[in-house]
């Protein structure tokens, strides 16, 4: 077992009870005590933990050493994982054909982002093209991945179709969505953003500016 898992459920048992005996964290991690032994004596040599003894047996602290040790290893962990969920995509605004306005015009659209993104979105979209490699395959692999499904709705003489939408911010700005209609009419390499915000206006872009997207995944 790695030394993060063991300064962790040292600190989890020592939360729960107070202190920690070998015995009792041999129970905790389902090894026997002599493996327990050799791990504790590598992490003592390191100086991540003191062993003392007293009437209850040995009794196993973190050093302070070990607490940083600890804090530092659970922080690139947190690092890791939010960079492997957040994707970033490069691309250039663009104009629109207006589609995107008649899309948000709907009142269904309209009540399905509030339930499902928790904002009412600016009635328009911006249009981005993407036109770097990377920020391309980040794109598919965002649209391969989780979303949040507003469902297809069917209405006396329509038939209003199903959209992708993944939470983002644009320039840093949020709340913002990337939305992908399961019917679109646009290439993989335009995406479109919602927003409560007319993002055009708030950040000062016009047509040929680069954005940056990151998209939770």
């Amino acid at each position: 077992m790695c030394e993060i898992c063991i300064l962790s459920k040292i600190i989890t048992i020592m939360r729960k009870n107070g202190e920690i005996t070998q015995q009792l964290l041999a129970k905790e991690l389902e090894m026997s005590q002599q493996s327990v032994s050799r791990k504790l004596k590598e992490l003592e040599d390191k100086k991540l933990i003191s062993r003392t003894i007293s009437k209850e047996g040995e009794i196993i602290r973190l050093t302070d050493e070990g607490e940083i040790y600890l804090n530092s290893c659970l922080e690139t962990i947190r690092e890791a994982i939010s960079f492997q969920h957040n994707i970033r995509i490069l691309g250039k605004v663009t104009s629109g054909l207006g589609e995107g306005r008649i899309f948000l015009g709907m009142q269904y659209y309209m009540d399905s982002f509030k339930k499902f993104l928790g904002f009412s979105p600016y009635p328009g979209t911006l249009n981005v093209v993407i036109y770097d490699k990377i920020s391309f395959e980040n794109r598919l692999f965002l649209e391969s991945g989780k979303s949040i499904m507003i469902p297809e709705h069917r209405e006396e003489n329509k038939v209003l179709g199903a959209v992708k939408a993944y939470p983002a911010s644009i320039n840093n700005v949020a709340p913002a969505a990337i939305v992908i209609p399961l019917r679109s009419i646009h290439p993989k390499s335009v995406i479109e953003i919602v927003s409560p915000y007319y993002i055009r206006e708030k950040l000062g872009l016009k047509d040929g500016d680069e954005v940056e997207i990151n998209a939770m995944n």
